[in-house]
């Protein structure tokens, strides 16, 4: 009376097994109402013990004291940045320099190339 193994599935093992998960399910959904309706308090963990203020006040005044960190970088007060930028009269032109005279010439041949570039249509 030995049974042996086939080739296609055991429809009454699975059976068997559907049949087992289904009242595992029902007894889980069982103790889940039964638990929901007689718990009537929950209890809380204790709060957490508050800091005291006197403590943060002293780290605040321990911190005032720290000498910051002195920065590179200085930006130029407001008169030399006067000295250093003169301010013509209004309806007078400013004086010329030569710096901008030597960038006003290389302005102007720079602008003839590129009408040559133009009008050979390479642009």
């Amino acid at each position: 009376n030995m049974k042996l193994g086939g080739l296609g599935p055991d429809y009454e093992t699975i059976k068997e097994k559907v049949k087992k998960m289904k009242l595992q399910k029902e007894y889980s959904r069982q103790i889940k109402e039964y638990n929901m309706k007689n718990i009537t308090v929950v209890q809380r963990l204790p709060e957490k013990p508050q800091v005291s203020s006197v403590s943060r006040q002293k780290a605040l005044e321990y911190a005032k004291k720290i000498p910051r960190p002195k920065t590179f970088i200085t930006r130029p007060s407001d008169q030399e940045v006067k000295e250093f930028l003169p301010q013509a009269p209004a309806g007078t032109s400013l004086p010329r320099i030569p710096s901008l005279e030597s960038l006003w010439s290389r302005h102007e041949k720079e602008k003839e190339v590129v009408a040559a570039f133009k009008a050979l249509h390479i642009l």
